[in-house]
């Protein structure tokens, strides 16, 4: 016996090196997947010259057990390979001690295995000891006594259509139904996967002939099967045969998507979705909505009950919505992203509406990339084109701006930002180009006023004031160690801001036609309210009843006292919204067709107020000439303050540019 192991242990160091078995991973790292291991004679041969971690301590387990029950040598030798074998499993895991459930893997002497892993540490023991040999083994064997039973026989795959065979059913390894097809037809080569020794029907095996139709229709799927799982469901009784070779056409829809997901049903691989093969379906398919399940079509009437026909907005939501219901289906959410990609392909497809009636009823995955700030998305995109690390000193720059620093102070919105971002794009762009700066740092107060010459007039005044916040705020965060803007001069406007000719000033509210054009023609060319303050106004702002109207400003409020006529034109609007929308719950008092019935509640757009002013007019221009007209009266800048709400730099600028000989400095 010793001589044959010698002459086996020579041939197999012998033997020519192959590909690497059993290699040692990394430790403690979890698998993706887990399959069982094909361990043989070959895998013991491949492993025997090498050093393997833990043999040190398991060898002196196996000498004291051969000692200890009275077993013979080759019973040591034969544990000792299927030990080292254990062992080398363990180092391709990755694991420090092997999970009980791997010994199953092993050739024989599982339970043998087991117990020397267990002496040696080695073993991560199961809730319940697992027994591994087949049949009952001899008392004198005292390692494999208080073991579990053997467990129960797990499926089987068909040899034929490769579905699982569930368990308690016929022995062997072909499944009823192919059992039957077996009885019908003849053996043969398959004429589609090309596997020859199946049973046949119109040269196709069983996995093969239900695609019969569709190879006809399509010949470039000829060579694909779609792979089944069939396990077994819990239903009693005998096997119910189908019957093959019929001759009839199933109900087959060329319009019908996958199978649907249940809802919470979690993917395994997520990725962004192209909409445009799944337009294309739908052009080429017959004319007439696609096919969609009942609660798809409950979805879609909800939807559509209280929107008319004749508008093509209304139509462009409703096919979104059917698409979307026809391809995912209605028992799972729906992301938003989804949503907006579809309509971003088609311009009869709309987005958002869809999106809002599928937040109200839960089936919407909100993208929160698709809510931020689009000055916010801006500035980053403007950032971005910037080269480091002048960026991140610019980005540090807006974070101030914002108060997001170690500073508390008033925060400035993102329009503000992007306003003086967009004065020093250009000369950003010309330092880190042409000049080739790569830092802040090295700005020179020259290359600040030769930036600032080379423009005049507002944008002369835009670019001075961003350069000293930018500078400035770089300074106080110890950026940069100068501020090389520091004395720049940004200047002041002067003379009298152009007026509105007269003859365009006539007949406005005669002009005005809507009940909301007149409304904005009163705030801005009698009150002077600049068109973002009419866009936020809200209705609990309007008192009729004291003929006050409250307007927000930050933190501040202002108090505009109405007199008679915009006291009646605010009247009338709000009788003329309450008769159009009744239902609109929008706290903005000026509101559109769009916004009165929008679930998010959104303000009024400046273009909607444009469009409803008289040709020609604008809404700055009306509080343009309003303000010069009231200190050309008065010349008082408390009154101005109180009327318009202004500061008082503001208010003595229009009452200098209205009365220059009253506010003139006299010679000493």
């Amino acid at each position: 016996m010793g001589v044959e192991w010698w002459t086996k242990l020579r041939q197999q160091r012998a033997a020519p090196a192959g590909p690497p078995v059993l290699e040692a991973q990394v430790k403690c790292q979890i698998p993706l997947f887990t399959v069982p291991r094909l361990l043989g004679d070959s895998t013991v041969s491949a492993i025997v010259g090498r050093p393997v971690a833990g043999w040190e301590q398991a060898r002196p387990v196996i000498e004291a057990m051969e000692a200890e029950h009275g077993l013979t040598a080759g019973w040591r030798r034969k544990v000792a390979e299927m030990v080292r074998l254990a062992l080398a499993v363990r180092e391709a895991e990755g694991a420090g001690r092997l999970p009980e459930a791997m010994l199953r893997d092993l050739p024989a002497n599982g339970d043998a295995v087991r117990l020397v892993l267990l002496r040696a540490g080695f073993l991560d023991e199961a809730p319940e000891p697992i027994r591994f040999s087949g049949r009952n083994q001899p008392v004198r064997t005292p390692y494999s006594t208080d073991l579990a039973p053997l467990p129960p026989r797990a499926p089987r795959q068909c040899t034929d259509c490769y579905t699982w065979i569930p368990t308690g059913r016929r022995a062997g390894f072909v499944c009823d139904p192919c059992r039957h097809w077996r009885e019908r037809t003849g053996r043969g080569r398959c004429c589609r996967c090309g596997r020859d020794g199946l049973a046949l029907r119109d040269d196709r095996c069983r996995s093969c002939h239900p695609y019969r139709l569709l190879d006809e229709a399509r010949p470039a799927t000829r060579r694909f099967t779609q792979l089944v799982i069939s396990l077994p469901t819990g239903k009693g009784g005998p096997f119910e045969a189908f019957s093959v070779g019929d001759a009839e056409v199933p109900d087959y829809d060329e319009r019908r998507p996958a199978l649907h997901t249940s809802r919470g049903q979690m993917p395994l691989f997520t990725i962004r979705r192209d909409w445009a093969p799944v337009l294309a379906r739908l052009r080429s398919a017959p004319a007439g909505e696609p096919p969609l399940t009942a609660t798809a079509r409950r979805l879609v009437e909800e939807f559509t009950r209280d929107r008319p026909a004749p508008r093509p907005d209304y139509k462009k939501n409703t096919r979104t919505l059917t698409i979307l219901l026809y391809w995912l289906g209605a028992d799972t959410t729906v992301f938003e992203r989804d949503v907006y990609d579809l309509a971003r392909i088609d311009v009869n497809l709309a987005a958002k509406p869809v999106c809002q009636f599928l937040r109200i009823r839960g089936l919407l995955v909100e993208d929160p990339d698709l809510h931020r700030d689009a000055d916010q998305v801006w500035i980053e995109a403007a950032l971005a084109t910037l080269p480091e690390p002048v960026a991140s000193e610019v980005r540090t720059w807006v974070k101030v701006v914002r108060e997001q620093g170690p500073r508390e102070g008033e925060p400035r919105g993102y329009d503000g930002i992007r306003r003086y971002l967009s004065n020093l794009q250009p000369v950003l762009a010309a330092w880190t180009t042409t000049a080739g700066v790569t830092s802040l740092r090295e700005i020179t107060k020259n290359q600040v006023e030769g930036a600032v010459d080379r423009v005049s007039g507002y944008a002369r005044r835009g670019l001075a004031t961003a350069l000293r916040s930018l500078f400035r705020a770089l300074n106080r965060e110890r950026v940069i160690l100068r501020n090389p803007a520091r004395d720049l001069p940004v200047g002041d406007i002067k003379g009298i801001p152009k007026s509105i000719p007269s003859d365009l000033l006539m007949g406005l509210l005669d002009q005005a036609t809507t009940p909301l054009g007149r409304l904005v023609v009163a705030l801005a060319a009698v009150h002077a309210l600049p068109g973002k303050e009419i866009q936020n106004l809200h209705t609990t702002g309007l008192d009729l009843s004291r003929g006050t109207l409250k307007i927000r400003r930050g933190l501040l409020r202002h108090t505009l006292y109405l007199e008679e006529l915009t006291h009646q034109l605010a009247a009338d609007w709000t009788i003329y919204r309450h008769q159009r929308w009744p239902a609109s719950s929008n706290p903005h008092l000026l509101v559109s067709q769009k916004s009165a019935v929008d679930p998010d509640h959104p303000a009024v757009s400046i273009g909607t107020l444009s469009g409803a002013l008289p040709r020609g007019l604008a809404l700055s221009g009306l509080r343009q000439d309003r303000i010069p007209n009231e200190a050309a009266d008065s010349a008082d800048p408390l009154r101005l303050m109180r009327l318009f709400g202004i500061t008082e730099q503001t208010a003595m600028r229009y009452v200098t540019a209205a009365h220059p000989e009253r506010t003139a400095k006299l010679p000493r």
